[in-house]
């Protein structure tokens, strides 16, 4: 009885966020708490431990988020994501083919560090003009955006936290480790794409536009075009704290651009960086919230029969079920981090279905489809009405590449983690 009743409220909260009615920052804590009181959980329980501990329990993760926001800040403020951008662009010519291979190498770059849909419009109101003039079709354009784009969150270590605190991993190091071939999957199919696509670019009607001096990139020091990956340098080759290494890249950034500036570069970067990802900090304190709920004795042993019946621990199931089934990431479905997927991947983590590396290689896995092809994503809409073309023909586009991205993705996460 609680076990159908959870799930009606599973469902009718997914139907909202589905249906747009209710945006995830409201269901999703919402859901948690109605599920805690569906299972009888006393009233001061539900305080405490769902409201109160769940707020706090995914602290460590958005506080690199808020970090990881703050160094977004600085590189825009600052002119070196619009510089690496003109640089690239330079680099590629008048080729299209080349033009298109630098700027994904420089969105790749940014979004290492960059978030939210401010830098989106920021990079791609630089780069989708500069493609799109130099001979790549429109939605050819956005596509390669949108891949390049998802390639850089592969290692955007601000969302990694996310993954360390939601699927209790003890450190980063199954996230790095997995995040490589990953990297690598994707970069391999981005390429295999790109052979694809060169043939509608050398038959597309392009004509070359030289950039103009005024347009070229004055006054960012070639060094500082490395700030949106010194934080990963500094976490993986130092073993610095993720909060420490946005923060010393961030001071970086601007000693190397603006020193005379530095206090007010790093106060308005912090300020605007917080409005930039506070949707996402609100997000992260419901999942938390919802975390709890989910590892709620009386919530744990009404759920887990549902479950225990499919043995996730077998490659064959753990690829079918994590790779065919990742198209049910888009449109806010029951496989995505985000939305109503986050019940599902916490009660598989609560009740240990899966070693925890698995589990946040099948997260990172299907996210991938979310990122780049669910036209509910809002940096796809951008994108969409930037280049013209409605946001579905985005996703018919990029979906079966990146399903094969996840596909292979999770057949690597089987063999490193599943034998």
């Amino acid at each position: 009885m609680l076990a159908a009743l959870i799930i009606l409220i599973f469902l009718v909260f997914a139907a909202l966020m589905l249906t747009r009615r209710m945006p995830a920052i409201l269901a999703v804590p919402a859901m948690a708490v109605l599920m805690a009181v569906a299972a009888r959980t006393p009233f001061a329980q539900i305080l405490n431990d769902v409201i109160v501990a769940g707020s706090r329990r995914l602290v460590d993760a958005y506080l690199m988020v808020l970090g990881g926001a703050m160094l977004g800040r600085v590189v825009m403020q600052t002119g070196i994501a619009e510089g690496l951008i003109k640089r690239a662009a330079e680099f590629g010519g008048d080729r299209p083919l080349a033009v298109a291979i630098t700027m994904m190498a420089a969105i790749t770059l940014l979004f290492t560090t960059l978030t939210g849909l401010g830098a989106i419009i920021m990079v791609g109101g630089l780069t989708l003009p500069i493609m799109m003039s130099l001979g790549v079709p429109r939605k050819l354009a956005g596509v390669l955006f949108l891949f390049a784009y998802g390639l850089g969150v592969v290692f955007n270590i601000a969302s990694w936290g996310l993954y360390k605190e939601t699927l209790k991993l003890e450190s980063l190091a199954a996230i790095s480790q997995f995040a490589n071939y990953l990297f690598a999957i994707d970069a391999a199919l981005i390429v295999a794409f790109l052979f694809y696509a060169a043939r509608r670019m050398a038959s597309y009607g392009a004509w070359a536009a030289r950039m103009d001096e005024d347009a070229k990139p004055k006054g960012v020091p070639l060094i500082a075009l490395l700030i949106p990956i010194l934080p990963l340098a500094l976490h993986k080759g130092l073993a610095w704290p993720v909060l420490a290494a946005f923060i010393i890249s961030a001071i970086i950034g601007v000693l190397l651009t603006r020193p005379r500036e530095i206090v007010q570069q790093l106060a308005s970067s912090a300020v605007k960086g917080f409005e930039d990802v506070a949707a996402a900090v609100i997000l992260m304190i419901g999942i938390g919230m919802l975390l709890n709920t989910t590892e709620l004795p009386a919530v744990k042993a009404s759920l887990a029969p549902l479950v225990q019946g499919i043995n996730f621990r077998s490659p064959m199931v753990y690829v079918a079920f994590f790779g065919l089934l990742s198209p049910l990431a888009l449109y806010r479905g029951p496989l995505n981090l985000y939305g109503v997927g986050i019940g599902l991947y916490s009660l598989l983590s609560a009740l240990n279905l899966l070693p925890s590396p698995a589990l946040v290689a099948a997260v990172m896995s299907v996210v991938q489809v979310q990122t780049v092809s669910d036209p509910t994503n809002t940096h796809n809409v951008w994108i969409a009405n930037y280049v013209g073309v409605r946001v579905e023909e985005l996703t018919r586009a990029t979906l079966l590449w990146k399903v094969a991205v996840c596909v292979l993705g999770l057949i690597v996460g089987a063999w490193l983690y599943l034998r």
